[in-house]
């Protein structure tokens, strides 16, 4: 069934993400605070300030302010970009700056130490005095922070002299900013929070988003060589194909899930249009040979669930499918989520021959939810690319699909009030697998 067939309405779904706030030195309690919150945050900030108070790199100035038009000083600057670089060492030698209060020593040693920033004397940092927009561009070019460097000779902005053009260059070719202006960068202006945050957001953004393989090949290689025996999927709802028209799960299917002690799941409905049923008519090939696919996606559950469960869902497995998060944003943190996912992904990568990690698709229904979809993609790109895992996201491929299909709307994919796929989107996540897992 096309796309086209399955799409039914065309309305403008405006997305706004609550998240939490949390304070730069200080964490405020996150059941009180979060982002929307802010009456100083336009939809220009919004993501950027939700990405740095959600992962504990920054808060606001007061619970309802971030201070988005703010000067920003040297020393925020230094213990926001140690939070997001990861370089707060409490045992980094000493920078011998005399100025810098106790709660930063750990983030401006650190910084002094990887060589990204310098103090305005030997023994003064400057941490009250404002930081300017170029001052932070030459930051962003050090190789322990983003590496931003670029070609000099495309940098034409008139207030740019040579000691900042490689810095602005790399800012520039990479997004991060266009400058004030057309023949603006505004190298001595005084840098703003707002700034800092889109800054930091894109430079991350740009971190994680890049560096994974167009394809992986090797599934398919197994498959066709008939290496493989049995295919596991291992998730959520999402996974067990909730959000579609006929979605049951048959009392009469297999058992996925029996603890002995009354929780038991069955497998969901073999014959609806989603990306799990894709994956199971697709691994039915005779050419691939005999195999047993079992869909082990139940209702409702967490990463931290998966994790004090998963003796009862896997043991030794040919592949294995994961495709967790959605549900830990309810009652979690992303600092435990990412702690949660690592050691399942560590526990079900080492009984698996082969296993593939995905995120899960975007969603605009936020109520009670601690972080973003988008939160989740980071931390599974993070975590796959530091281990080698194959990754494939699906929060990419819808904002993919829409951003190439503009005749299409968010609501032509996903519902509006849950997490959950409509055909549509499943469709979207199924030839987004076939393109990534080299499936013909």
């Amino acid at each position: 069934m096309s796309l086209k067939t399955i799409f039914k309405r065309k309305l403008v779904t405006s997305i706004a993400v609550g998240m939490l706030a949390l304070s730069a030195f200080a964490p405020v309690s996150q059941a009180k605070v979060k982002t929307a919150d802010f009456t100083d945050v336009s939809t220009n900030y919004l993501e950027a300030v939700d990405y740095l108070v959600v992962n504990q790199f920054s808060n606001g100035v007061t619970s309802t302010k971030f201070g988005t038009e703010l000067e920003i000083t040297r020393g925020s600057v230094a213990v926001i970009l140690a939070n997001a670089l990861g370089l707060t060492n409490t045992k980094a030698p000493d920078a011998g700056f005399t100025d810098v209060p106790s709660r930063a020593k750990a983030a401006v040693n650190s910084l002094k130490q990887a060589g990204i920033i310098n103090g305005k004397s030997a023994t003064r940092f400057g941490f009250e005095d404002s930081l300017k927009r170029g001052e932070f561009a030459l930051m962003m070019t050090k190789s322990a922070a983003y590496a931003l460097k670029g070609d000099t000779e495309s940098i034409q902005f008139p207030d740019v002299n040579p000691n900042y053009s490689e810095a602005v260059a790399g800012m520039v070719e990479h997004n991060i900013t266009n400058g004030k202006s057309a023949k603006r960068f505004g190298t001595n202006d005084p840098l703003k929070r707002g700034e800092l945050a889109v800054f930091i957001y894109k430079a991350e953004m740009l971190k994680w988003n890049s560096g994974f393989p167009e394809a992986y090949d090797e599934l398919s290689q197994m498959l066709h060589k008939k290496e493989v025996s049995s295919i596991k999927l291992i998730g959520d709802s999402i996974t067990a194909g909730m959000g579609v028209e006929g979605y049951t799960v048959p009392q009469d299917n297999r058992v996925i899930f029996d603890n002995g002690k009354g929780r038991v799941h069955r497998e969901a409905i073999y014959t609806t249009g989603v990306w799990a049923n894709q994956l199971r008519n697709y691994t039915k090939n005779p050419a691939f040979g005999e195999l047993d696919f079992i869909n082990a996606g139940i209702s409702g559950i967490s990463a931290e669930w998966l994790l004090d469960n998963i003796d009862y869902l896997t043991k030794k497995e040919d592949v294995v499918f994961v495709m967790i998060g959605t549900n830990d944003r309810r009652n979690s943190d992303l600092q435990t989520y990412e702690a949660n996912v690592r050691k399942l992904l560590e526990i079900v990568d080492a009984r698996s021959n082969y296993m593939v990690v995905m995120s899960p698709p975007p969603s605009i229904n936020h109520d009670y939810h601690r972080f973003s979809p988008k939160d989740i993609d980071i931390v599974l790109k993070k975590i796959s690319k530091e281990k080698g895992y194959p990754f494939i996201s699906h929060y990419d491929a819808i904002h993919d699909y829409l951003a190439n299909h503009k005749e299409y709307a968010f609501e032509d994919l996903m519902e509006p009030n849950s997490p959950h796929p409509i055909e549509a989107g499943y469709e979207v996540m199924w030839q987004k697998m076939k393109e990534k897992l080299s499936f013909k």
